[in-house]
């Protein structure tokens, strides 16, 4: 990789950084309120990154992620969101993991799928579903001696908000992704 190669990947590793602190950060762009729990549109990004700027991008990315999570929650009034993401096991570790789900997916579909927006919609696939997966399994494994204490009904609950959360989530990122990478691809070039 040559020196401006480096510096177009730093520089759209900063741009997207900065659209996730963005996204977190301002009412309703990143986590858009339903109610009980948010529906997460802030994986966009961090799947377009991942996609285009491979592993190393996507642990940036994913950690990024995590950590305005976190952050975020800190910020909030007292909620059921709020207690369960207040665990960074929660909140931090399946986020740095899903960065790194997207880039490798889009590496191992890359050699199956030659069709470009049909490999970026399998991948936004992946990277939602697997987020999905990762938080419910995290609060499960994590969440159980922490601020919360799950019984049985509230767990069903919550598991029913976020899966449907989830899968709006699916839909979302599986439209959008593949037409903001080839928007993306026509104005930068991928190198």
């Amino acid at each position: 990789m040559n020196q401006r190669q480096s510096i177009q990947r730093i520089t759209r590793l900063g741009i997207l950084i900065a659209i996730i602190f963005l996204m977190t950060f301002v009412p309703n762009v990143g986590y858009v309120q339903t109610g009980l729990l948010s529906i997460t549109t802030i994986h966009i990004p961090v799947i377009v990154g991942s996609a285009i700027l491979g592993p190393i991008g996507g642990l940036v990315l994913g950690t990024t992620w995590g950590i305005t999570s976190f952050l975020k929650v800190l910020s909030m009034p007292s909620t059921i969101e709020t207690a369960i993401f207040l665990n960074p096991m929660v909140s931090i570790f399946p986020r740095i993991l899903v960065g790194l789900i997207i880039s490798y997916a889009t590496i191992g579909l890359g050699q199956l799928i030659k069709n470009k927006d049909l490999k970026y919609a399998m991948v936004a696939a992946v990277g939602t579903l697997s987020n999905t997966v990762l938080v419910l399994s995290a609060m499960f494994i994590f969440a159980q001696g922490g601020v919360l204490s799950f019984n049985q009904a509230f767990s069903v609950i919550i598991t029913v908000i976020i899966s449907t959360n989830g899968l709006f989530e699916l839909v979302l990122a599986v439209i959008l992704v593949p037409i903001i990478i080839r928007a993306i691809s026509k104005v930068i070039p991928q190198s």
